[in-house]
């Protein structure tokens, strides 16, 4: 298991500026207050971040990885060799070079088309692979659009056999993945695990009530490709992911983008995400307004976070100076809901916030994490939350209790009456839930 927040980390801005020492002095403190242990910074292929500013970050225990998404084919291993023996001088040990070589606008129009397409990437990014492997850098294969126009686990399975018939194997060994891990507003758990599980899904295709790659779970689906090709494992580099913020305002129930990103951060300092997952980068720290993405910006400016950046505050706080004082049963009480939601559930969330408001319990999506309470209620029936999950929180030694029906029956002499109970009453309503 990982020490608490050693993963946790973010893209810091999608764009190469904003590398002045005012810009540390600013954006130090944020990060060491979110807990923040790894920072993607985007860089271009003719200068280099300043030294300055890559120390600072090593100085306060921050790994930075630089990404440099360029055109595939646009540099050399001969152009990038200064540049990247500043980086390694300078204490760097990751480098990531080009973006997403399995879409078509990365690549100039007149490669895209030609044959061999595997072969010709291979031919551009082996001598840089070499190189960072010889300056001291990890080789790093930059990250796959998930999905993408040439599908992500076909190309990848075909640049790790393309690596071993040239005869790469020292390389393979050292080899980092960078990898890309978006949820798409689907739950934490899609996809999980990986091809095993879900045998029917197909490139390009996803048949009906089968899940794929496309999910916080990406990662399970990449480690099983290199384990058939390789017979071993690989590292993987997040340099960016999470949930995104809807461009639609969110008036009722929880904030996906709060709940997710928090659900993806509290994974992070468990088993739940294995230990070949070396970091999570949240995308993204900050940006400028004039910045096409800047509603995903955590900090639109230093002043002004989102909900999710104050969630992601406190939990570092609790996990770092807070430590429970009860190992088995940390929390007192949760509030598992169910991790698809219906109309008929969204529609009635005003009925689960006022009994949410009356008992101040935990809220969240997250089996793993309702096990650590001594109390947990479930919201829905066997369909949206399954029999086999309420009977591990009981083996977990939790005490359970289920409301079905949410909506218009919620409210009956089967539920405690929130709207004016206190915490006290509704304990005082144990057992009735299930008559």
């Amino acid at each position: 298991m990982s020490s608490p927040n050693s993963r946790l980390g973010f893209y810091y801005s999608p764009d190469d500026q904003h590398y002045t020492q005012l810009d540390l002095d600013t954006w130090l403190p944020v990060l060491g207050g979110l807990g923040a242990r790894w920072l993607t910074l985007q860089a271009s292929p003719e200068r280099a971040i300043p030294e300055s500013f890559i120390r600072g970050l090593l100085d306060s225990q921050i790994e930075p990885i630089i990404h440099i998404p360029c055109t595939v084919g646009s540099v050399s291993a001969t152009s990038l060799t200064p540049l990247l023996s500043s980086y390694a001088r300078w204490g760097v040990h990751y480098v990531v070079v080009h973006d997403r070589p399995n879409i078509r606008c990365n690549w100039e129009a007149s490669d895209w088309g030609k044959t061999g397409l595997i072969e010709r990437f291979i031919d551009y990014v082996l001598p840089i692979l070499e190189t960072q492997q010889s300056i001291g850098l990890q080789p790093v294969l930059p990250p796959l659009e998930p999905g993408g126009d040439y599908w992500d686990t076909a190309f990848l399975e075909s640049v790790l056999e393309s690596l071993i018939r040239r005869g790469k194997q020292d390389l393979l060994q050292e080899l980092t993945l960078a990898i890309y891990v978006w949820t798409y507003g689907k739950p934490i758990d899609w996809g999980a695990g990986g091809f095993s599980r879900w045998s029917e899904a197909r490139p390009y295709h996803t048949p009906p009530g089968c899940q794929d790659q496309l999910g916080f779970h990406i990662y399970e689906w990449y480690s099983e490709i290199v384990e058939k090709i390789l017979h071993s494992s690989l590292p993987m580099l997040i340099i960016a992911g999470g949930e995104l913020p809807s461009l639609e305002a969110v008036n009722l129930g929880p904030d996906p983008h709060t709940e997710q990103n928090l659900t993806i951060a509290r994974a992070l300092t468990s088993d739940e995400v294995p230990n070949i997952v070396l970091n999570f980068a949240f995308y993204h720290l900050t940006s400028t307004p004039d910045q096409s993405d800047h509603h995903s910006a955590w900090y639109p400016s230093v002043d002004q976070p989102l909900p999710v950046a104050a969630a992601i505050n406190q939990l570092a706080n609790l996990t770092i100076k807070k430590p429970p004082v009860s190992v088995g049963k940390p929390l007192q009480h949760y509030v598992l809901l169910p991790p698809q939601s219906s109309p008929d559930y969204s529609q009635n969330w005003s009925a689960i916030g006022q009994f949410v408001l009356a008992v101040q319990p935990v809220i969240g999506f997250s089996p793993k994490e309702a096990r650590l309470a001594k109390r947990v209620t479930l919201f829905g029936d066997e369909q949206a939350i399954p029999k086999t999950v309420e009977e591990e929180l009981r083996d977990a030694g939790c005490n359970v209790k289920r409301y079905r029906a949410v909506g218009r029956e919620f409210f009956t002499n089967k539920s405690p009456t929130v709207a004016t109970a206190s915490p006290a009453s509704y304990f005082s309503t144990q057992g009735k839930s299930n008559e």
